[in-house]
């Protein structure tokens, strides 16, 4: 009885964990079954999305660099997507990759209207910034619309 009780402590302590994985972070899931061009909920935004991995160093620095990028230019809408964890997060990451010619390399992976970025350093957020103002002045497509 002693050994079930302890089966059953050890299954319960698994499954929560699976659960506070799935829900760490500041990242968004993809429904079953919904388009992913869905995920922009404001089509008339700049989409970003950004795929990151729960204690990576590098995406720890991005991440508030995007989010100031948010305060500045209220016309982007920013997707954030932990891949280390969050097993649907990640195959959406390899189809966006795929959708972009390439393969999920790493995290931080950034996608902006037709361009990506692997990695970051002060001169992808330049690129990044630059590639985003051009997309408040004109029409660029949200990197969901590659996945339809």
């Amino acid at each position: 009885m002693r050994i079930r009780q302890i089966g059953i402590m050890a299954i319960m302590l698994v499954s929560a964990a699976f659960f506070l994985a799935g829900c760490s972070g500041n990242s968004q899931t993809m429904p079953t079954g919904r388009a992913v061009a869905g995920i922009n909920d404001n089509p008339d935004k700049v989409a970003i999305y950004f795929f990151w991995g729960d204690g990576c160093p590098h995406c720890m620095y991005q991440k508030p660099f995007l989010e100031e990028l948010q305060q500045k230019y209220p016309e982007i809408e920013l997707k954030m997507f932990e891949t280390w964890h969050n097993p649907e997060n990640g195959r959406l990451f390899s189809d966006m990759a795929k959708a972009y010619g390439t393969n999920a390399q790493g995290v931080p992976t950034t996608f902006i209207a037709d361009k990506f970025w692997v990695g970051y350093a002060e001169y992808m957020g330049k690129e990044m910034e630059d590639k985003i103002r051009y997309c408040i002045e004109n029409s660029c497509i949200n990197p969901g619309d590659k996945l339809s």
